[in-house]
């Protein structure tokens, strides 16, 4: 349940802008360090950041609903090469994966 650069996440932070608080964008993984991540959540300063898309926006960590339920931007998902969807993209992969029973 991440947010964070990591592989599955296909190596970009996916945070929601502070303002309308309406999709996920891509974040470059080298863009922002989990330090800073804090440091603007712990003061409340906007996070200033370019994404995917091409667009700079005042970036919030998303919470965990978000996390798993917020669309993704169009435009990042076009600009990465991955589908559209919900939530981050290993959120998505955790909230869609069945086990089954023998």
């Amino acid at each position: 349940m991440t947010c964070y650069p990591i592989t599955a996440n296909f190596s970009h932070w996916w945070l929601t802008t502070r303002q309308s608080w309406n999709r996920l964008h891509a974040v470059p993984g080298d863009a922002l360090t989990s330090d800073q991540l804090h440091e603007a959540i712990d003061s409340g300063d906007p996070l200033l950041r370019d994404t995917a898309c091409g667009r700079e926006y005042s970036l919030a960590y998303p919470g965990l609903g978000s996390r798993f339920g917020m669309p993704r931007c169009v435009k990042c998902c076009t600009k990465l090469g991955i589908p559209t969807g919900e939530g981050s993209p290993v959120n998505e992969a955790a909230a869609t994966r069945t086990h089954h029973v023998p």
